[in-house]
Formats: structure tokens, C-alpha cells, sequence
């Protein structure tokens, strides 16, 4: 396999894991990232492992896939500081929504189950007035994203990635049809192929050389608690609040799926209003207390779906942005390193989300 000089712009987990798989293959890796790493979404995000949202049948198959890649990844290295694979109780619709929800993953296969109040009450004893009935996804998990993109990060550096922070890529380096590099306030730095890895960054330095990626980025709350004793092993997603405990404690919260609000709320009495619901339906050994709250931009294509590949018309230029980066993130990393890579074969789990479906009429 013939080593290449890969530059990542974006030190996300999106960033961190191409940087990961690609370094684990001998390539040479700079990372480029203009403040800290995890310091945009992924630092963000409520971090819920699923597939639970299928939409379409390549996207629940790129998802399941995804999961599976978690677990693999925890076989071969000590996750249990970043990882918890405890699964879902999900009753965010109610009545016949839930219904068509439950009906639309079975219709997919998805590992899942409707239990009942006394069965919710032995899976989460914390969780206060169980509901009658809520959709159990066992294989389901949350994640310390920040925590797990900077261990990728570690992981690329001992293996020889440079981690270049605090100057981020003002332009990229076109010549004769190809990406050769990118321009930072330190200077030139040239390479053989250039991945935009930048959040919602990246679409803004596709547009520069002349591709556009329209996006339909979502601003959205996120808070996390101090931490408590262990006390909840599942993600919690209520009707009017969602949950979860990282393994080093902390409980994060949200107050929609994805954390997700309407611009303009006051944040001071969102947050407490968050804290108000999550106490009335947990019940903690230690007071409830907020070590902060977030407030991040997810990166998300205009449809919705994934934006990962080869840009067309530009050689040595690739990029990879997506919502659902927290599930989604270390096995995109993995597949498009296999890509990059001279002979990297296309994936199948990637071939309906591609940039170009954008450039296309």
C-alpha cells in the first residue's frame, strides 16, 4: 500500500476518525483544525447512537452498519470511558404516532420492542412515572463524543499524524484541476489529497472553488449536568425532553430530539426549563446541578442525508459532512479512508450520498 500525505480540515469526530483510519493504514495524516478539537458540534451534540430515524432503506443501512462498527471498535479497544451501549426507551409520540413509528422499524427489521410500564420500571428504576408503553432498542447507546474524538485524535498522533490547532484553512490550493493543498494564516501546506472534514465549515470552502453544497444547518441546546453516581444505562427520549448519563457521570440533556430550538429563546430559561423536566422524571441520589450549557450548530445537507466522497471536477479534493455525525462519524472515517486510498474500491453503504447528487440536475 503505497503511503500517501493526507491534510483533514477539521478536528470533529469526523475529522478525527478519517484521521484514525487512515493512520491505522500507514498513511501520513496532517490534521488542521482552527481551534480545538471537538470544539464545534461534537462537542454539541446529545450523542445518541441509532438508527431509529430510518427514513430511507440506504440510510437505515448505512445507520445499522454504523452501530455495528461502534461495537467492533469496543472489541478491539477500551471504550468504556466514552461508550455505553445500554440502549433506548423511546416514547417521544405518543398514540397513533407511536404506533407508525413502532410499525415503520419493524418494517425495517430493527431490533426493537414496546414494553410497559412495569417492564420500563426494571430496565430504568430511576426514571420516575413510567410510561405504558415505550419502545425498548436494546442496541442503541450513548457516547462521550468530545471524549471519543480526542481519543481518535491521540490514537492518529502516535501513530505520526501532525495536529496542527489554532489556524484554521482559509483557502484551498487548486492547481490545473486539482486540490494540492490549503492556505492558513502560518502558510502553504501541500499534500497529496485534501478532505474537508470542517462541519459547517466545509460547505463555505466548496463554494470558493466553485461547488456548492446547500445545507440547512440547525442551531440547537445542549446541557450537561454534574456529574452523579451511575444511575441510567439507557438514552431517554420523552415527549418533552430527552437524556442520558455518560460513563464519567455527567447527564445530558436536551429538550428535542437532537437538541434542537427555535432561534431567539431566551437560553438562561431554556436551560432551566430543560433541568425543571428532567429532575420531575429522574430521580438523582445527589441535587440536580448544570455544569454548563451549549449552544452548537449542526451541520446538516439540505436533504437531510450525508454528503460524503470525491468532489467532482477537483482531483485530490473529498469531504464529509453530515448530521447524526456522533453515529454516523467513525465508520464514514473508516469507509472513506478504504476510498482515498490508491485502489480503495467505492462502498455500496455510500453510493446514495454523495456531493454530487447536489451538482446533478
Amino acid at each position: 500500500m503505497a503511503s500517501q500525505h493526507f491534510i483533514i480540515v477539521g478536528a470533529g469526530i469526523v475529522g478525527a476518525s478519517l484521521a484514525f483510519a487512515l493512520t491505522r493504514r500507514g498513511q501520513r495524516v496532517t490534521v488542521i483544525e482552527r481551534h480545538a478539537p471537538a470544539a464545534g458540534a461534537s462537542s454539541k451534540s446529545f450523542a445518541w447512537l441509532n438508527a431509529n430515524y430510518p427514513d430511507t432503506a440506504a440510510y437505515f443501512r448505512l445507520r445499522i452498519e454504523a452501530l455495528e462498527h461502534y461495537r467492533e471498535l469496543s472489541k478491539a479497544f477500551d471504550l468504556g470511558p466514552v461508550l455505553r451501549f445500554g440502549g433506548s426507551l423511546w416514547w417521544e409520540d405518543e398514540g397513533a404516532d407511536f404506533d407508525r413509528h413502532v410499525a415503520l422499524l419493524k418494517s425495517f427489521d430493527y431490533r426493537c420492542r414496546v414494553v410497559d410500564a412495569k417492564r420500563f420500571a426494571a430496565l430504568a428504576p430511576r426514571v420516575q412515572v413510567p410510561p405504558e408503553r415505550a419502545l425498548h432498542a436494546p442496541e442503541e447507546a450513548g457516547v462521550a463524543l468530545a471524549d471519543m474524538t480526542r481519543w481518535m485524535l491521540d490514537f492518529a498522533a502516535g501513530e505520526g499524524a501532525a495536529i496542527q490547532l489554532g489556524s484554521g484553512v482559509d483557502t484551498l490550493l487548486i492547481e490545473g484541476g486539482r486540490c494540492v493543498g490549503v492556505r492558513t494564516a502560518l502558510g502553504e501546506h501541500r499534500a497529496d489529497q485534501v478532505c474537508l472534514a470542517a462541519g459547517v465549515l466545509t460547505s463555505d470552502l466548496l463554494r470558493e472553488v466553485g461547488f456548492d453544497l446547500p445545507m440547512q444547518n440547525a442551531a440547537g441546546l445542549i446541557l450537561a449536568s454534574q456529574p452523579q453516581p451511575p444511575i441510567l444505562d439507557q438514552v431517554i427520549m420523552s415527549p418533552d425532553v430527552h437524556f442520558r448519563q455518560d460513563p464519567d457521570g455527567t447527564i445530558r440533556m436536551g429538550e428535542i430530539f437532537s437538541g434542537a430550538f427555535e432561534g431567539g429563546r431566551d437560553i438562561p430559561e431554556l436551560a432551566q426549563t430543560v433541568i425543571e423536566r428532567v429532575k420531575a422524571r429522574l430521580k438523582t441520589p445527589e441535587p440536580m446541578r448544570l455544569a454548563h450549557s451549549l449552544v452548537g450548530t449542526r451541520p446538516v445537507p439540505a436533504d437531510g442525508f450525508p454528503a460524503v466522497g470525491r468532489i467532482a471536477g477537483i482531483a485530490g479534493l473529498s469531504a464529509a459532512v453530515m448530521h447524526s455525525a456522533a453515529t454516523l462519524g467513525p465508520l464514514i472515517g473508516e469507509l472513506l479512508a478504504h476510498e482515498l486510498i490508491d485502489g480503495g474500491a467505492p462502498s455500496a453503504l455510500l453510493s446514495e450520498f454523495r456531493p454530487e447528487r447536489f451538482s446533478t440536475p
